[in-house]
């Protein structure tokens, strides 16, 4: 297919789209609040450390990601640092292998 009909072809879509699609604006009078509240008040009822990381959260993170890191360097010895991490914490950039953790 050409470029020329491609675009014909979209624009006719569009057109039938935009022409059935209904657009409307509604405004309702029920109004929610919904209270934020503040750091003191958080740590008065004692729930801050549910809410944001610890030391020892962060600790535990990077040990699991060493170990991640080193089991996946078992399996694959000649594969570098910057692949690990690209293959552990950014997945959608290479295509998925399941044999590489299993």
């Amino acid at each position: 297919m050409s470029l020329a009909l491609y675009n014909a072809n979209y624009l006719l879509l569009m057109s039938q789209i935009d022409s059935t699609m209904k657009k409307s604006v509604s405004f309702s009078n029920i109004v929610s609040v919904w209270l934020i509240p503040s750091r003191k008040e958080l740590l008065t009822v004692n729930i801050l450390q549910e809410l944001w990381w610890s030391d020892k959260d962060f600790a535990r993170f990077r040990t699991e990601c060493f170990d991640e890191m080193l089991e996946l360097k078992g399996k694959h010895p000649d594969i570098s640092r910057r692949q690990i991490l690209k293959l552990l914490y950014q997945p959608r950039n290479i295509t998925y292998d399941e044999s590489n953790f299993f």
